[in-house]
């Protein structure tokens, strides 16, 4: 949105803001259209952000298009309609696992990120997880869902319902495993 836009938007809005509360009689128009005024305080395209800890990169996330909402809202969170991509680093500066989804959503105050829609996270050691919705609790370092997965090794494929994880899906826990089956190319008896 252009800045001259956005300032039309505004003065728009304010002026019925103003007009609805000076009719005293009208609150319930007055509340639908407050709460329709929700627009990105921020916003950028083709965006990418470090996280940084002891001056190491732990963390990159790209993104097509991030909105940041902080106006009329309960708590600011940072949307990402257009697809994210992340990156978690080890040490040594090398990723050690890969999360992309079509979407993702991340509230700042809780810390907590979700994404959905065609998410892949792929570990270290190669194994992929597919699923359509996973969130991701920074302050606990936990992936988790309560939707279907699929997990992809180099032997097996593991199907269930539910999966809790640490942040770099190197140790995880499938909850409801509903069967596997062997990997395509897998000669092994």
């Amino acid at each position: 949105m252009k800045s001259s836009q956005f300032i039309l938007l505004f003065f728009i809005s304010a002026v019925l803001l103003h007009l609805l509360s000076c009719s005293s009689h009208d609150k319930e128009l007055q509340g639908i259209i407050k709460s329709n005024l929700q627009f990105p305080s921020e916003e950028g395209k083709q965006v990418e952000i470090l996280y940084t800890d002891s001056g190491l990169v732990r963390l990159r996330i790209t993104s097509p298009q991030m909105n940041h909402f902080t106006i009329n809202i309960p708590e600011p969170y940072t949307e990402m309609p257009k697809g994210v991509f992340i990156e978690f680093f080890n040490d040594s500066g090398k990723v050690k696992t890969t999360l992309k989804a079509d979407y993702g959503i991340r509230y700042e105050r809780n810390k907590r990120t979700e994404v959905k829609s065609h998410v892949v996270v792929i570990n270290s050691e190669g194994e992929i997880l597919n699923t359509e919705k996973l969130s991701w609790n920074e302050g606990l370092k936990k992936i988790y869902t309560e939707d279907s997965v699929t997990i992809t090794r180099k032997k097996e494929i593991l199907h269930g319902k539910g999966l809790e994880a640490n942040e770099d899906f190197s140790e995880y826990e499938i909850r409801n495993i509903r069967g596997s089956t062997r990997a395509p190319g897998d000669t092994t008896k």
